[in-house]
């Protein structure tokens, strides 16, 4: 007897394809989040590198007070050259040496005073600082100046009477340690040597403090401790900015 054999069709797999609009639509999709996020991701990465400026001032900081420390209470030499404007540079025995603008080895900074107490080329840098030397070739060694009140000689630069009796030499002529600002994070267009000078009011700005970091600027202050300011104005053109900057300088 014949066995009858059945067969059944195999079962069939469709596979639907992306159309056009819908391939657009995911686009447009990973796009706005793309949108959401970069932003965001932006903001954290200035955050890190705001946070890397503040531990540069802070190791430059503690150096600056194990130096006092070790020199029987008396700051790094902050010296001027005497030659005026962009060309200004710090002189021998400083806390560092020459013009930031022109300096294409770290020679000038290992040559400051100040170097064998944080011998590292990357604490005197901003990492959010690209600018060039003068002549385009490779970025600026050194973002950061030390206020021209500690460690100058108190040549009068100025014609406000109480100029040259706020630079001081020791530590402990200083009244307000932690009011007082030392390192500053200073602006790409105005930094050459190693002070950032500032006049005491009715004066106008000198040397101009930096706004990379979203519009604001890292300080270290004489205790060691360190802040970031936030300015009200960018440029730097308010008022209040300028008062709070000439409020962090030593008492005559």
């Amino acid at each position: 007897m014949a066995t009858e054999t059945m067969s059944f069709p195999a079962a069939r797999i469709h596979r639907r394809a992306f159309t056009l609009v819908e391939l657009f639509v995911v686009i447009a999709i990973i796009g706005i989040v793309a949108a959401l996020l970069l932003p965001a991701l932006a903001g954290a990465k200035e955050r890190a590198r705001r946070i890397q400026c503040l531990g540069n001032l802070k190791q430059l900081q503690t150096g600056w007070l194990t130096y006092v420390a070790e020199h029987e209470d008396f700051m790094p030499p902050n010296l001027w050259d005497g030659v005026g404007g962009h060309q200004a540079a710090s002189a021998p025995g400083s806390w560092v040496l020459g013009n930031t603008c022109f300096d294409h080895s770290p020679m000038n900074i290992q040559a400051g005073v100040q170097w064998p107490y944080h011998p590292l080329l990357a604490i005197y840098h901003c990492p959010s600082d690209d600018s060039l030397t003068d002549d385009k070739q490779m970025e600026r060694l050194r973002t950061y100046s030390l206020l021209n009140y500690l460690g100058g000689v108190p040549t009068d630069l100025s014609s406000h009477p109480t100029f040259a009796s706020r630079h001081k030499q020791r530590m402990t002529q200083i009244k307000n340690t932690s009011s007082v600002m030392a390192f500053i994070c200073e602006d790409a267009d105005s930094i050459n040597d190693g002070m950032f000078v500032v006049f005491p009011p009715p004066d106008d700005w000198c040397d101009y403090p930096g706004y990379r970091h979203s519009k604001s600027c890292p300080f270290s202050f004489v205790d060691g401790h360190v802040e970031c300011w936030k300015w009200k104005s960018d440029p730097l053109d308010d008022v209040d900015d300028l008062a709070r900057v000439q409020a962090a300088i030593p008492d005559p």
